[in-house]
């Protein structure tokens, strides 16, 4: 799958693997949104930046990810949570089927499940199934931009 101009926020709190996500995603053609290092600016892009995905570090300091993974969750943003996530607390069950990438992790790594989550994502209804219902497709937010 092409992922050239996806929109992607990172949320990530390590300041080099953040920059290595960042520079992953560029060369795959990829829109940056972050690194987001807290809780709260990873609530504030969910919830306000036009988003085609996320890439989501579960632990962020003494926080974790899932009140941002909701929200995109509720939004329709395709996640991967990418991370060394070993709590005493088990995945929330909401989140079990998302996919995950453990770290540490490649730039390979990361690009096949980021693919995967935005392909499974996708609408599986031809565009005229929707004009016949009378709505239409929302665009990725690269064709909204």
């Amino acid at each position: 799958m092409d992922l050239y101009g996806l929109r992607v926020l990172v949320v990530e709190d390590e300041f080099l693997v953040g920059l290595g996500l960042e520079d992953d995603l560029r060369t795959l053609g990829c829109v940056v949104v972050g690194p987001m290092a807290s809780l709260s600016a990873a609530l504030d892009a969910a919830l306000n930046e036009g988003l085609d995905a996320a890439l989501l570090d579960v632990n962020l300091g003494s926080e974790n990810v899932f009140p941002a993974a909701a929200v995109l969750a509720a939004r329709g943003v395709p996640f991967v949570f990418c991370s060394a996530f070993t709590g005493v607390e088990p995945m929330p069950r909401v989140f079990a089927d998302r996919p995950r990438v453990a770290k540490p992790f490649t730039g390979t790594m990361i690009a096949a499940a980021l693919a995967t989550a935005v392909a499974a994502d996708a609408d599986p209804d031809p565009p005229e199934a929707h004009l016949a219902a009378g709505g239409a497709r929302k665009p990725p937010a690269r064709e909204r931009a």
